[in-house]
């Protein structure tokens, strides 16, 4: 094993960053927290040409099997460095499907999903969802009733902060944690993102929200535990400690976005509230401690919480569905239409989803919550879904492995 090529693994990582940062503000490296001369060596030098960097990731891959890693180790890196090249044949100039792409860069096999699938979401949306009206009026009626009022708006970190502590303690009765981790909060606007973490190394994030839209407190506890607990922050948190700090693996350091490992992520983000929360439990507490200050009496009409949760993972695959579109080169206008019908949206929230599906060379990156999640559901159900979840969170995993016959 050679410290030699894990140096060049971060520096291609972020080389492609540099040539990228050209093209959007998004971020090509999601953290780092490795030996910091490796990365000032890179931001010094001169922007190295796309097929330069198709070499340099074919170097990389090449020299692989002489590090002689354990064979679960290399395939994983593999999968990482298959990425990679990816990205630099894009930046040089090489096309691919959007099915090839997420194919090479998050390995799965992705499909369009038919629009059957979405009408079983809007039979239970009927079912779920009480009053007379249209299932768009009715669903847009829902969540405008927990929207935060624009003048107490200046409440929302202090809220998030309660329930981030709330989803702590309990991942604290399942979990250790590693002394002196903690998430800081704060809220952007004119992002493409609704909700962000940034993990700091040292067992520190910081989260933000986006508020662009309507903050819809239903969701706090979710996003809570999407970046914060047991999500991304936790996941990150634990493997600098189990992987990198325990067990010397370099590769841990950095966290490449278009790459399996952000899939990954991804399906335990997208999974995060299930393993500590019931619907019943996160509506009492956001009841006792939220919606008294926000101005808020809970709505009083029927809703079946989990009939909506089922409807809105059926609805996930719009979005998929909306990438194949924009890849396809139809007009901006089609897609809206297609998100404002089946993803049952208004104007401004459609517009804001296909700003997030437009951002350059992250366009298959929407399939990593879909998928991810439906990879991970079948082994986060069974008796054991918590010891499976905390492998989730400490070992490395690529998607592939996950698929069950």
């Amino acid at each position: 094993m050679s410290t030699q090529w894990f140096q060049n693994y971060v520096a291609l990582s972020f080389r492609i960053d540099k040539v990228i940062r050209k093209f959007t503000e998004s971020r090509f490296v999601d953290y780092y927290y490795g030996p910091p001369e490796w990365k000032s060596e890179v931001e010094a030098e001169a922007e190295t040409p796309a097929a330069g960097l198709v070499r340099q990731a074919m170097t990389l891959a090449n020299a692989l099997p002489a590090q002689n890693f354990a064979t679960h180790r290399e395939t994983y890196l593999a999968k990482q460095i298959i990425a990679l090249e990816t990205v630099c044949r894009k930046l040089s100039g090489e096309t691919f499907t959007l099915q090839e792409e997420a194919r090479l860069c998050f390995d799965i096999q992705p499909e369009w999903t038919p629009e059957t699938q979405f009408e079983k979401a809007f039979a239970l949306y009927e079912e779920a969802l009480p009053g007379n009206g249209n299932i768009p009026e009715r669903l847009q009626m829902w969540r405008k009733h927990y929207q935060l009022p624009a003048e107490k708006s200046h409440l929302i970190v202090g809220f998030m902060r309660r329930a981030m502590d709330e989803a702590r303690r309990r991942v604290r009765d399942i979990l250790q944690l590693p002394e002196g981790e903690e998430v800081e909060l704060d809220t952007v606007s004119d992002k493409v993102f609704g909700g962000e973490n940034w993990y700091l190394s040292n067992y520190r994030s910081r989260v933000e929200l986006n508020t662009d839209l309507p903050t819809n407190l239903l969701w706090l506890m979710d996003l809570v535990c999407h970046e914060g607990y047991p999500g991304h922050h936790t996941e990150f948190i634990l493997k600098e400690q189990h992987l990198f700090l325990e067990q010397g693996y370099l590769e841990q350091t950095i966290s490449p976005i278009i790459c399996p490992q952000s899939l990954i992520s991804e399906g335990i983000a997208t999974s995060a509230f299930d393993m500590i929360f019931t619907f019943d439990e996160a509506d009492q507490w956001l009841a006792e401690h939220i919606y008294p200050e926000a101005g808020i009496v809970p709505f009083t009409g029927q809703v079946d919480r989990k009939k909506l949760r089922e409807a809105s993972e059926l609805i996930a695959g719009v979005e998929c569905n909306a990438a194949f579109m924009l890849n396809e080169g139809r007009p901006d206008s089609d897609i809206i239409q297609y998100l404002k019908k089946y993803q049952m949206l208004n104007d401004e929230e459609a517009q804001k989803n296909l700003e997030f599906l437009q951002d350059p060379y992250r366009e298959a990156y929407i399939f990593t919550y879909s998928y991810g999640h439906n990879l991970m559901h079948p082994w986060l159900s069974g008796p054991d879904r918590l010891d499976v979840f905390k492998r989730f969170l400490t070992e490395q995993i690529y998607p592939s492995e996950l698929v069950k016959e």
